[in-house]
């Protein structure tokens, strides 16, 4: 065994559970070795990236989905957990609210009504003992226009007996600018930090990191995902790369003081 391995036991793990866009957490074939750790990875990650979902569904009533069973299983069994959700709410609950329930509702009543339901669920949520930690949502992938509008046209009607064609002209009115979509995420980060640092939680997220620019920095202008960050495909999850994969594991790292 390598002078820097660890027998498995002594090998920290953190839980991560989150909507899809936390998969990029979890390890995959030959993970190891393409994120370049030549010996035993310094901590593990494991949990679960439950497609479909969101900060709405913590509400008091019983979710589809059943995610606040799955977080209260899981977190007895570790003493690290980062939670990720709220980018299903913002890229697709939005719009199904306002395309097809037709609620009048502006971007930043939602995020607060969001925040709220998000800061309800963890005051009853046992986490004694535990470092939690809450990831704020990316910048998002949803550009150009034509194509948000199909996305999430097709994700939120898809209940409805629609023709593509039909299903534009319901969702193609209310769709916000790729500068407005991303003010509601960083509106939401704010208030996901703000409840996070008064529960004594910690907070972290990659906007910064994923930016557009040399440097990854924030300007003044509200900030967009760079373009090496978007998939070819038809999706709305960034680009899954080895970069990408490297930042989201390292980032756990970080925010729990895991890596030398």
């Amino acid at each position: 065994m390598s002078e820097h391995e660890r027998p498995e036991a002594a090998v920290p793990k953190v839980c991560t559970l989150g909507d899809s866009h936390s998969r990029f957490f979890l390890e995959s074939k030959f993970f190891a070795g393409r994120m370049g750790y030549r010996d035993a990875l310094p901590y593990r990650i494991e949990g679960e990236a439950i497609a479909a979902a969101s900060v709405a569904g913590f509400r008091p009533r019983v979710s589809t989905l059943d995610v606040k069973e799955t977080i209260r299983k899981a977190l007895p069994r570790y003493e690290m957990a980062v939670l990720a959700f709220g980018q299903v709410d913002l890229e697709l609950g939005f719009y199904y609210r306002v395309a097809v329930k037709k609620e009048d509702i502006d971007p930043e009543e939602y995020t607060r009504w969001l925040a709220a339901i998000y800061g309800d669920f963890l005051d009853d949520l046992d986490v004694a003992g535990k470092r939690i930690a809450l990831k704020g949502v990316n910048l998002t992938a949803l550009r150009p226009r034509a194509f948000a509008v199909r996305y999430v046209s097709r994700i939120v009607t898809q209940k409805a007996s629609l023709t593509p064609r039909e299903r534009d002209r319901v969702v193609g009115p209310v769709i916000l600018t790729e500068a407005q979509q991303n003010r509601m995420h960083l509106s939401f980060n704010a208030k996901v930090r703000e409840l996070a640092h008064s529960q004594g939680h910690q907070y972290f997220d990659l906007v910064a990191e994923t930016a557009d620019g040399a440097d990854g920095a924030l300007s003044a202008t509200i900030p967009r995902l760079a373009d090496r960050f978007l998939t070819a495909a038809f999706d709305h999850h960034l680009a899954d790369t080895v970069p990408v994969r490297r930042m989201h594991f390292e980032s756990v790292g970080r925010v729990f003081g895991l890596l030398a």
